[in-house]
Formats: C-alpha cells, sequence, structure tokens
C-alpha cells in the first residue's frame, strides 16, 4: 500500500512538472483491443488460456501522465478437468473488469513509438458455471467456490461475486497518424478472492485469489 501511495505522488508531481505539450493539447484517448489472457497459479491448471475485449478512455493531465478507465471482459473454459477427487467438470470461466488507472508515458510526446507503463485499482466481477459434473460429490476448489460433500445436483450451477484487486504492466505504441497509434500492452492483475469455508472438518478452506496476465493488442486514437 505504501508503494501504491508513493506511485500515485509521484504521478501528481509529474503531471505538474512542465512538458512540451500545453494545456490546449491536452486530449482524450480512446483505446479498443482484445487478445489472449494467461492464468497462473493453481487456477491455470483448471482453466484454458481466455481471450476477451477491452476499451478505455484517458485524459492526459500531462504530456507524460494520463488517468485511465479501463472496462474488460474475459472468458476461460475447463473441458473434463478432473480434480484430486477423482470428479471430473466441464465448466466456464469469466471476469468483468473495472479499472482505474494511471498511465506514465516513458517517452517524450513527439517519439514514433510510445513507451508506457500503468498501474492502478479495479474491480472485478468473476463468476464460474459448473455445466458438467461427474463425481462423489466430494468437492474442494477454491475456484468452483465451494468446498466440501455436497448433492451431485448441487455442485452444477453459476458461482461468483465482486472481488478487488489491482493491475500492473506496461506497453508500446506505434504511431499511425497524427492522433492513432496500435499498441502492445502487457498487464499482471492480482484479484483478492473470497475465502471458501469447507463444509466439513476434514477439508481446509481455501482462498479464490487470481492472477491473470492478459496481453493486449489494440489501438488508441
Amino acid at each position: 500500500m505504501r508503494i501504491v501511495k508513493s506511485l500515485f505522488l509521484g504521478a501528481a508531481i509529474l503531471a505538474l512538472v512542465p512538458g512540451t505539450a500545453n494545456a490546449q493539447d491536452r486530449k482524450i484517448h480512446f483505446h479498443f483491443g482484445g487478445g489472449p489472457t494467461f492464468i497462473a497459479g493453481d487456477m491455470g491448471n483448471v482453466f484454458s488460456t481466455g481471450w476477451g475485449p477491452a476499451v478505455g478512455v484517458t485524459f492526459d493531465v500531462s504530456d507524460r501522465v494520463g488517468l485511465q478507465f479501463e472496462y474488460a471482459f474475459r472468458w476461460f473454459s475447463a473441458e473434463n478437468y478432473v480434480d484430486t477427487f477423482g470428479g471430473i467438470f466441464t465448466a466456464s470461466h469469466h471476469t468483468n473488469q473495472l479499472a482505474f488507472n494511471l498511465v506514465f508515458n516513458v517517452t517524450p510526446a513527439d517519439s514514433a513509438a510510445r513507451v508506457y507503463a500503468i498501474l492502478g485499482p479495479a474491480a472485478y466481477h468473476r463468476e464460474v458455471q459448473i455445466e458438467e459434473y461427474v463425481g462423489s460429490g466430494i468437492v474442494c476448489d477454491p475456484w468452483w467456490y465451494i468446498c466440501g460433500s455436497y448433492p451431485i445436483t448441487a455442485i452444477v450451477g453459476e458461482r461468483g461475486g465482486w472481488d478487488f484487486g489491482f493491475s500492473v504492466g506496461g506497453g508500446v505504441g506505434f504511431k499511425m497518424a497524427e492522433d492513432a497509434e496500435f499498441f502492445i500492452e502487457t498487464r499482471y492483475h492480482f484479484v483478492k478472492g473470497p475465502k471458501i469455508e469447507s463444509n466439513v472438518s476434514s477439508l481446509s478452506s481455501k482462498s479464490a485469489d487470481g492472477h491473470y496476465y492478459p496481453l493486449t493488442f489494440g489501438f488508441r486514437f
């Protein structure tokens, strides 16, 4: 938390430092893109690489610092996944992301390529839908949002909710025209998930934290 506060303070100082652009040059930029999203940790053993679009808007505080809002949707699947209890799952997982970012432009405004860093807090609505399940009814995997012993029919269904986290990363934009660019960006998203309590004493409760790495290809104008 102390590091995040320091970065926000640094951004505020940068915004006050005179740059090559004046107040009349400040603009609002829109972007859209998409690409694969990779999952790290145990969750990556359950779901495949995901895909999805992202759209956003950035307000230039200065030629070096921008304030960005971004929405992204990402979808993942699990086909015939076998858990530690021998249960077989067919399921999907998707996220709706609302991110509030600081964008730091590393290169000067007149550069042919814009190198930047990006970070900020975000809210994530994560949902898992178990479409098919074959097994004993004993399930304890935080990515399913259940842990314990259940009737077979109670395991199939949708579960999820809102979680909070943050993202940090960077990218490079290649100028296509005066106010348009093609960009490539990667970020690390950490999502603090809920603790899934077990309904049987022999199984330990687990946290549904998430670690996502989207790689985005898009356009900014």
